[in-house]
């Protein structure tokens, strides 16, 4: 797609106020024109839109619910501060010269003041056409960097080092069935020699350091938990300690992990909750801006939290654009609308982001291998035969003189890896006073109610069967102790503190719940669905064996669907 709108949106002159510039656009011209945007506050409206993103998974009936009315009321709102005066004409013009040509306008955006990185772009609306920017064409997110490099030659096959990170203490992922998905899906480019898959366990800080060493590679997927950690103002990844338990890796300290590796990997996905949010004073402290900023070419993210339906739709897509020679930002477009398929309520297409080094969405050039070239340069030749009325083919040069390269973007790999959302802290209003309604499998309205941090248990009402799964979802921040420090649903995610568990396997401070006739509990977080073992009556509260001093807690939503 040669229909570019380039867009860099930088510090203004005074507090609150910023310069866009077109840098380039197929409709001509290079405007520049002042904007006044409220960065602070659009920050802090993250964790409600990603509930209102994560929640949008539960089907709904209205033409348009309360959940997307928010999302679309910010990506109009971030249009209307961008697009105006002669960058919004210059909008206008590239969009009608591109149509023209047959084809849409890809937006790239060069972000340079802090705190932009972590608005949601991918939300960008148009009123005048009632569309979302993302779902038409391709929107990415440019990483300011020196030339870049030409696509990386590589000989088949490719090489993907795949990696499911599973710590104890952290809502658990079935690492057997992760790896069944992802060879699954690749099964007949394995057969066919074209990509090789090499799985890391565990995926402990050694053993990445020296798989990344030993050999080269192209590819690199992770699956597994991440977040954001507003103390430290940097994204992280969950690997595996020594000790089992999280081993939190910084942003940073990942890039200079993977600098290690010769070359560098051009790829990396990332699937993995809030691996590409990023925060307010530092433009790539974010997982994804941070490792295309260190070098990696293109980098696949999450910026909020996703469901495991939409993480492995986003997957299918993405790569089936790959393998039929997509560049990889109509790709991630592509996942986009896998996840629309899902049903006509979801947001979550909103949620992948896509960081790029440079402006070339071609990661590798392919050499064709001898053998193989010289078999389709044979089956490609029809020779000359009198009787036969059909045209024939010019001759074409013996591969063995020379190796034919073609462009070949990570064709034929699909990672379906599934996501564990880990980061929604707040609930729509909304969507708790409405309930979730029934639905087919026998499934009852959403009860409401408070889990405070000052008391051990809190009986939820909700009573289930053998069999029978309860969904479970929490928002809000309590306060523990005399350090005033607040703490969501998911607990003390930094691993501190441990001598504060009543369940040493759960985070301190996490929203835990159990059955009234079970004496063991299970990790809710922010959301959980539980099946039920026994009957017995939920009862939900804080992972904490030292409840004096603790205030505040969460609002949490009970549905059960009843086993038919």
């Amino acid at each position: 797609m040669d229909a570019v709108m380039e867009l860099e949106i930088g510090p203004g002159p005074e507090s609150g106020s910023y310069v866009v510039r077109v840098l380039r656009s197929v409709g001509g011209g290079e405007p520049t024109e002042a904007i006044a945007l409220d960065v602070d506050e659009l920050v802090d409206r993250r964790p409600e839109l990603e509930a209102s993103v994560l929640l949008s998974s539960v089907s709904a009936r209205r033409i348009m619910t309360d959940t997307e009315a928010a999302l679309q009321a910010v990506g109009r709102r971030l249009f209307e501060a961008v697009f105006i005066g002669d960058v919004y004409a210059a909008y206008r013009t590239s969009v009608a010269v591109a149509s023209e040509r047959g084809t849409g306008v890809r937006i790239a955006l060069r972000l340079t003041a802090p705190g932009l990185a972590a608005l949601p772009w991918e939300a960008l609306f148009d009123p005048s056409t009632e569309t979302y920017l993302c779902r038409k064409e391709p929107l990415v997110r440019h990483v300011p960097a020196p030339p870049t490099a030409a696509a990386l030659a590589i000989e088949l096959p490719l090489r993907v080092l795949a990696m499911v990170s599973s710590p104890r203490g952290l809502p658990p992922l079935d690492v057997e069935h992760e790896r069944e998905l992802l060879e699954e899906a690749l099964r007949p480019h394995l057969d066919a020699g074209r990509v090789q898959v090499e799985w890391l366990e565990p995926v402990t800080w050694p053993r990445v350091h020296d798989k990344l060493l030993e050999q080269e590679w192209h590819v690199l997927h992770f699956i597994g938990h991440g977040t954001y950690d507003v103390d430290t103002d940097e994204g992280v990844l969950a690997f595996v300690g020594r000790d089992g338990r999280a081993d939190y890796v910084a942003a940073s300290s990942l890039a200079d992990l993977l600098a290690e590796a010769e070359p560098t990997p051009r790829l990396v996905l990332l699937n993995s909750c809030r691996s590409a949010a990023g925060g307010r004073d530092d433009l790539f402290s974010g997982t994804a801006a941070a490792l295309a900023h260190s070098g990696i070419h293109a980098v696949a993210a999450m910026q909020f939290s996703i469901s495991d339906t939409a993480a492995i739709e986003f997957s299918r897509g993405f790569y089936s654009a790959l393998a039929h020679g997509r560049g990889i930002d109509e790709a991630v477009r592509s996942g986009r609308i896998g996840i629309l398929g899902l049903g006509r309520g979801t947001l979550e297409w909103v949620t992948p982001v896509l960081y790029l080094r440079g402006e070339d969405t071609r990661l590798f050039d392919v050499a064709q291998p001898a053998e193989a070239a010289d078999a389709r340069a044979s089956a490609d030749r029809s020779p000359r035969d009198p009787g036969t009325s059909g045209p024939s083919r010019d001759p074409t040069p013996a591969a063995g003189k020379r190796r034919r390269r073609t462009p070949w973007l990570v064709a034929g790999l699909v990672a379906l890896g599934a996501v564990v959302a880990l980061g929604a802290a707040l609930l729509l209003p909304q969507w708790i006073a409405g309930g979730s309604g029934g639905g087919p499998g026998g499934g009852s309205d959403a009860d409401r109610l408070f889990v405070r941090m000052d008391q051990d248990w809190t009986s939820t009402g909700v009573s289930c069967e053998e069999g029978d799964t309860i969904r479970i979802s929490a928002r809000g921040e309590g306060v523990y102790d005399e350090t005033e420090a607040a703490v969501g649903p998911n607990g003390l995610t930094t691993g501190e503190l441990g001598e504060r568990r009543v369940f040493r396997n759960i985070e301190s401070f996490a929203l835990i719940g159990k059955l009234h006739t079970q004496s063991e509990a299970f990790f809710v977080g922010v959301e959980q669905q539980y099946v039920c073992p026994s009957a017995g009556e939920l009862l939900l509260g804080p992972n904490d064996n030292l409840l004096d001093g603790n205030r505040g807690g969460w609002d949490v939503t009970v549905q059960l669907d009843q086993d038919t």
